[in-house]
């Protein structure tokens, strides 16, 4: 599957909501659902697993509908977090990075 980078630098490509939607996989929906529902607090479904990424065109799931990085990515026209003219100085990314230390090495291929 190829690299599907969100505005925050997750790889969509790898999310499990994508790929159970991709792969209409309703057991991957149930142990994702299952698994974000006692990571994150809140009770998700599995008819809830579905998204098409961050870019793409079609339903979004939880956060990732509403995310700030993403309209703030949208309004800036850019492909990302990293290729964003103020990444450097951006308040909101940087406390994203620190809860998903992960995503820095995506954005930083962007500026390189």
């Amino acid at each position: 599957m190829d690299s599907l980078i969100a505005y925050c630098g997750l790889d969509c490509a790898e999310c499990p909501a994508r790929i159970a939607l991709i792969d209409d996989d309703d057991a991957l929906r149930a142990k994702t659902a299952e698994s974000w529902t006692k990571a994150f607090g809140f009770q998700f479904s599995k008819e809830m697993i579905n998204c098409t990424g961050c870019k793409e065109p079609g339903v979004k799931i939880g956060h990732c509908a509403e995310c700030g990085l993403r309209a703030c990515g949208q309004a800036k026209g850019v492909a990302d977090c990293g290729a964003c003219a103020d990444y450097s100085g951006c308040a909101k990314i940087k406390a994203f990075i620190a809860q998903a230390p992960e995503v820095k090495a995506n954005l930083e291929r962007a500026r390189a």
